[in-house]
């Protein structure tokens, strides 16, 4: 089933200059209920811009971004000609974007910038709020949320400014968790952590994947992550969607360099072995579980 939807999407910053930036160019993407979605690219490549159209933190203009039953457009006369002949009920949906944002939820690269509450726990509890639950309900849902991200009860009434960046990024997460989204989107999510934090933050992504079976989508530029997690992969070059792929056959594309992207840690030691002729065959390898066991069954033969 078909989730999120962009139609045509394209995307100018500031339209009336003679400078302007074509940030997006005619999108066409389909992401399914469920998925787990890595956006890949160049900086500038237009992924950041994508994703806000999603919870319309930014509208397209010109196109359409559809979320199940969500328009979102700059186009009035475009809404308009969308939602004429729909229900009366989802007319009424599309005239209040809370409703859209508490289905796609968006964790930001630098978390410090959606954090800002007195504590932590006031902090989660400010989405559940804002979408209708009364103050002791928040408070609960806020506590197992934290609980859940990795966050002691301890740290619940520090400042959310007093955290290390790892923490910062939970309580962030926990925050969008909160409020229950179908998607959860997640700009840069290891971006700046040490290699433990980032395992850390990408095993709390995946057990909320794994246990609710909702739509992720990364943004980023850590191959790594890409090759371990993703089970669809979108390019984008130059405003332009280039492919939807997936990680196997995107790292086996001679197209990464065009594309400005790095090769997986991964895949610089296949290549470290194939050119240091080892005898194995290593094409069919996609992790280092995989790999030590080939270079084991080689050594003993």
């Amino acid at each position: 089933m078909c989730q999120i939807k962009t139609n045509n999407v394209s995307y100018v910053y500031d339209k009336k200059d003679p400078n302007r930036y074509d940030a997006l160019t005619d999108v066409n993407l389909e992401i399914k209920k469920g998925d787990l979605v890595c956006i890949v690219g160049k900086t500038g490549s237009g992924k950041s811009t994508l994703v806000q159209t999603f919870n319309a933190l930014i509208k397209p203009t010109s196109g359409y971004t559809e979320v199940e039953n969500f328009y979102i457009t700059s186009d009035k006369k475009l809404l308009k000609s969308l939602l004429k002949d729909k229900s009366k009920e989802i007319k009424d949906d599309n005239k209040n974007i809370s409703r859209l944002r508490k289905k796609v939820g968006m964790v930001f690269q630098f978390p410090e910038y959606q954090l800002f509450a007195e504590t932590i726990l006031k902090d989660v509890m400010f989405g559940p709020k804002n979408f209708g639950l009364e103050e002791e309900e928040a408070k609960e849902v806020a506590k197992k949320t934290l609980l859940e991200v990795g966050i002691p009860e301890s740290y619940f009434e520090k400042s959310p400014f007093e955290l290390s960046g790892g923490e910062k990024r939970r309580v962030a997460i926990a925050g969008i968790l909160a409020s229950d989204p179908d998607v959860l989107v997640l700009d840069e999510p290891t971006a700046g952590l040490d290699p433990n934090g980032k395992k850390e933050i990408l095993n709390l992504i995946k057990k909320f994947h794994e246990k609710n079976n909702k739509t992720i989508i990364i943004v980023t530029h850590d191959m790594d992550l890409v090759l371990n997690f993703a089970k669809t992969v979108v390019v984008l070059h130059d405003a332009k969607l280039i492919e939807v792929t997936s990680a196997e056959k995107l790292f086996n594309s001679p197209n990464l360099s065009k594309y400005s992207l790095e090769i997986p840690t991964l895949f610089k030691f296949i290549n470290l072995l194939k050119n240091g002729c080892f005898a194995g065959n290593l094409d069919d390898i996609y992790s280092f579980d995989e790999l030590i066991n080939r270079i084991s069954e080689v050594k003993h033969v």
